[in-house]
């Protein structure tokens, strides 16, 4: 199952493949697996991806024109390769001979040879897996881009975008945060039970949470793999997966019992319930987005949680009653963007994105800005966010909004937040890298409207 699914990933051009998170699931719905392959199939097909260019590094050693092979018999290989490399629990006899039987019931039998001696070599040979800072840094003092590419598993692009802008410790930093499997952290929903209570319960489970540092609603579940659904109080809405860098977008915003919101591009609702938790689900959440199967996910989560004050808009052809249903206390523009701060969560983007992607996008975030900020009542807060940190959509993106709208002013987020180290501190915004404090890498600013 996950050669096939990696197999119609690869076949796709970047910047035009599905998430893999849909492929995947969709390959799981008709498959009839015990929880235990689940979490098989789903390590093999998230960690070749993850490790995509170390692996194709590895094989290039031993095989000559990988590139010109079938993308099956490519995603054999890199499949097997990950099992070699990566997972100590599965004998290399088993990968290399399971990826053999692959390759004859996909009918590339022809391939069998060329897959058993490939990967045999692999698993005598050096496999080279550095994690340590200082080592990388050591070894990668001459050809820096290309050496971290390769060992780390990033497009080069990304490496020497980062290098120039943070530096190449900064940098190694990111990447190698990238690469560790993050825990899954959940927003506990204090209007049905207090985080120390959700804390109680997991444990009771069987399952350790620690305490968000910065989030006084977050909840950190160590170690935890299995489905969410399955998770103690699930059903009875006591909690929202969200990252603690989301969490505080939400805070940030601070919104108030009575208040009329507007959720520009809501998603899921991760956001939109948090705000309606921190109204006491008095008020008003106005939540858009264009895609209407999120918006679906968004009244679930919504009606699980027992939130009511939360009305789903799916965009454009609503607009003129979202605008006629303002002006509104607090905006928040979660703008669509190039997703480089949670690719630890979604390591298919970095062979997703493209550099040219980060300009589109920017354009797009200029138009959100200047659009949806007209609908702010005089004195009202706007908060604009992304999931990534690239310049042209964070400090640019503030910068021109502030030249535009002279109406606007940039709030000291940092100070609003008041317990963030100053290291997040960004011109008065919040930046905040892939992995520091345990965090998704995120941006915020906040607004004021004059008035």
């Amino acid at each position: 199952m996950a050669v096939k699914v990696l197999s119609t990933w690869l076949s796709r051009k970047p910047g035009k493949r599905p998430e893999i998170e849909e492929m995947a699931g969709k390959a799981l719905e008709g498959g009839g697996l015990s929880q235990k392959d689940r979490a098989l199939f789903w390590n093999i097909l998230i960690g070749t991806i993850r490790w995509l260019r170390l692996l194709r590094w590895h094989l290039d050693r031993y095989l000559k024109r990988f590139s010109k092979l079938p993308v099956e018999v490519q995603a054999i290989l890199l499949t097997g390769a990950y099992q070699i490399v990566f997972l100590s629990r599965i004998p290399y006899f088993s990968a290399v001979n399971e990826a053999v039987e692959i390759s004859r019931s996909l009918g590339c039998a022809w391939a069998c040879r060329l897959v058993n001696a490939s990967l045999r070599n692999l698993a005598r040979g050096d496999k080279i897996l550095l994690q340590d800072m200082d080592k990388l840094l050591e070894r990668c003092s001459k050809g820096f881009e290309n050496c971290v590419s390769n060992l780390t598993s990033h497009p080069h692009w990304m490496v020497k975008r980062w290098t120039m802008r943070f530096g190449r410790r900064q940098c190694l930093s990111i990447c190698l945060s990238n690469n560790e499997p993050p825990d899954v952290v959940i927003r506990v929903n204090t209007l049905r039970l207090t985080r120390s209570r959700m804390k109680a319960l997991l444990s009771e489970h069987g399952m350790e949470a620690e305490e968000t540092v910065f989030s006084p609603y977050g909840l950190r579940l160590k170690g935890f793999q299995g489905r969410i659904e399955e998770l103690p109080g699930f059903e009875l809405g006591y909690f929202q997966v969200q990252d603690e860098a989301s969490q505080l977008a939400a805070i940030l915003l601070g919104p108030k019992s009575g208040d009329r919101v507007l959720d520009v591009c809501a998603g899921v609702g991760g956001k939109s319930t948090a705000i309606a938790q921190l109204m006491n689900d008095e008020g008003i959440v106005t939540a858009c987005d264009t895609n209407r199967r999120r918006l679906l996910l968004l009244e679930e989560n919504a009606k699980r949680l027992g939130l009511s004050s939360i009305s789903a808009f799916g965009l454009p052809y609503p607009r003129k009653q979202v605008e006629e249903m303002g002006p509104y206390d607090k905006i928040l523009i979660d703008a669509p963007c190039s997703g480089l701060g949670v690719i630890r969560r979604h390591p298919d983007i970095k062979w997703n994105r493209l550099p040219q992607d980060i300009e589109k996008l920017s354009s797009i975030q200029s138009r959100l800005l200047d659009e949806w900020s007209s609908l702010l009542r005089p004195g009202g807060l706007l908060v604009y966010c992304v999931c990534t940190m690239e310049a042209e959509e964070t400090t640019f993106q503030v910068e021109r909004f502030l030249k535009s709208r002279k109406d606007f002013c940039l709030m000291d987020a940092p100070s609003v937040l008041g317990d963030l180290p100053g290291k997040f501190a960004k011109g008065g915004s919040i930046l905040i890298c892939p992995g520091a404090c345990n965090m998704d890498g995120f941006f915020m600013a906040l607004f004021r409207k004059a008035g």
